[in-house]
């Protein structure tokens, strides 16, 4: 009873100190900035405000002695936008390429499968860096340089091998039955695959479209080369310029919460999928 009581303690502490960054994120957005580099820091603000957050999303705001202070200047809700339509393009192409690659790949022994595999996961070991710059060759040659076009496909590259990789461990332990009895009853693989195995399947392929959303609207290294100083930037570079910049503490403390919102949001919304995916290993996984 007392270890499983301690355990319980840890667990608590080192959920407290995850959320600890968070939680003083949210309380810096409402705070001014003097209130935020006072010694000690404050846990609770004692005068909260919103004028950082009217500040950051492009209004004039009253400051602390109530004059009015000019918007912040930075392209967080440019890079907000960006960010939303870039990742959500790439998971609508990533899934629509995904779901049927995993699924053949994953349940039926198709030509060269393994050297396939070998060669999806092989793209998964490559770090963003040592492609990047032959991206930024040909983008610059083909005018794609700075566009949302040139870093969705850049993106698509990275997270459709990834995606097809862990759809394929799923689908592979499906039970073999549901097509067999598909096909008794009158269904086509095509219609099998659509009418059986996709609703059966869709807590794994609602889990993967959170990966390939949250990856995209994650990602910094391509972001940063391919559209950083252009109307193209998605929010991490936004971040990343503020952070090179002598700005307030509250204000970047306002950018950061509205770059981790969106995050939280779908994956609170959709976290019953995530426990019900189970990965395995599609090398094993032959039919």
């Amino acid at each position: 009873m007392k270890r499983k009581a301690c355990l319980i303690i840890i667990a608590v502490m080192l959920v407290l100190w995850s959320l600890l960054p968070l939680y003083y994120i949210l309380v810096a957005a409402f705070m001014w900035e003097t209130d935020v580099v006072s010694r000690p820091p404050q846990i609770i603000p004692t005068n909260p405000t919103f004028s950082n957050i009217l500040r950051v999303l492009g209004f004039p705001a009253p400051g602390i002695t109530g004059e009015m202070l000019r918007p912040a200047g930075y392209p967080v809700v440019e890079g907000l936008t960006n960010s939303a339509i870039i990742a959500s393009i790439v998971t609508l192409i990533a899934m629509g390429v995904s779901v049927p690659a995993g699924y053949v790949l994953g349940r039926y022994n198709v030509p060269k499968r393994n050297a396939l595999l070998m060669l999806i996961l092989g793209t998964r070991t490559l770090p963003p860096i040592s492609i990047v710059i032959p991206y930024f060759i040909l983008f610059k040659s083909l005018g794609l340089l700075g566009t949302h076009l040139g870093l969705i496909i850049a993106h698509l590259s990275l997270i459709i091998p990834l995606i097809t990789w862990i759809l394929m461990g799923f689908f592979a332990t499906l039970p073999r039955e549901l097509e067999k009895q598909a096909r008794i009853d009158g269904f086509s693989r095509m219609g099998a695959f659509i009418k059986i195995v996709l609703p059966v399947a869709s807590s794994g392929i609602a889990t993967c479209a959170i990966i390939a959303f949250l990856t995209s609207w994650n990602e910094f290294i391509m972001a940063w080369i391919l559209t950083t100083g252009s109307k193209a930037q998605t929010l991490p570079t936004v971040l990343a310029t503020m952070f090179t910049m002598n700005i307030g503490l509250s204000i970047f403390a306002v950018a950061n919460l509205l770059a981790t919102i969106p995050a939280i949001i779908i994956a609170v919304t959709l976290q019953r999928h995530i426990t019900r995916l189970r990965i395995v290993d599609p090398l094993t996984q032959i039919i």
